[in-house]
């Protein structure tokens, strides 16, 4: 063969594993209204810079788009998204989607997104308490937001959700109100809103311990996972790459103060 062809024949080899890793665009879904420091509707946040710099270890490209999470859910469950950014693992998402796992099949919280906790706000005078184990709640009516796995862990408990907020806000200003005497809230936002809101001084409290701990993942859908197993198995090992580095760890410990102190 000629040196010329020869030299061809060889561009095309080495490129077509790259062609190969790269496939067909991903489209990933996350929740629409703020996570921060996670995730934000005009597509910023930690874990949309995560995904970027691990896409780019892959070769990757990954469209982004804001969805309700129940819609987001929805469209992983169908296949119209590849996956999910950011949910927790549960036995309802398994049934249509999955985690990075461990060989035993338990959610891998090496190659997780992060870790974060879900808080417990209490009505003052309203007799309901929490200590990390038992929930005291009289009238067992909890504000939760819907779609997120609490729900599913407080109805298991016996208690009756008030599912109708999207936003953290809108449960603690239904918390605030007396249409329950506690509220099982995701995300930091209500913890910032609760020390700067004079709405809510001296009628909700932050319980001391948190209701859960949770490992938050890209949770692939199986549609997607089947067609490519390698491709979302690189993506997560790349994951868990990006956030061994001191780069990244120096950035998400920057942002999470900064929204701690906002």
């Amino acid at each position: 063969m000629p040196f010329a062809l020869r030299s061809i024949a060889l561009a095309v080899t080495m490129a077509a594993p790259l062609a190969q890793a790269a496939g067909a665009p991903l489209t990933f879904c996350y929740e629409d209204i703020p996570q921060a420091p996670w995730t934000m509707p005009d597509g910023t946040g930690l874990n949309i810079e995560l995904l970027k710099r691990a896409a780019k270890i892959t070769g990757d490209h990954v469209n982004f788009v804001p969805r309700p999470w129940k819609r987001c859910e929805e469209e992983t469950r169908t296949g119209v998204i590849d996956a999910m950014v950011g949910p927790s693992d549960n036995p309802r998402r398994r049934a249509y989607s999955r985690p990075p796992t461990k060989a035993d099949g338990s959610q891998d919280p090496e190659r997780a997104m992060y870790r974060d906790h879900v808080d417990v706000y209490l009505r003052v005078d309203s007799g309901a308490s929490w200590d990390g184990k038992t929930l005291v709640n009289p009238r067992k009516l909890v504000v939760a937001q819907r779609g997120y796995y609490i729900v599913d862990m407080l109805q298991a408990s016996g208690q009756t959700v008030i599912d109708t907020p999207k936003t953290a806000e809108e449960g603690l200003r239904l918390l605030a109100a007396g249409s329950a005497d506690v509220a099982v809230l995701m995300g930091r936002d209500a913890e910032n809103l609760l020390k700067e809101d004079p709405r809510y001084h001296g009628r909700v409290v932050l319980a001391k311990q948190p209701f859960a701990n949770f490992d938050f993942h890209l949770m692939v859908g199986r549609k997607a996972y089947d067609k490519d197993p390698k491709r979302f198995e690189s993506l997560w090992n790349a994951i868990a790459k990006v956030r061994s580095t001191a780069d990244y760890q120096r950035l998400e410990q920057s942002l999470v103060r900064q929204h701690e102190h906002d």
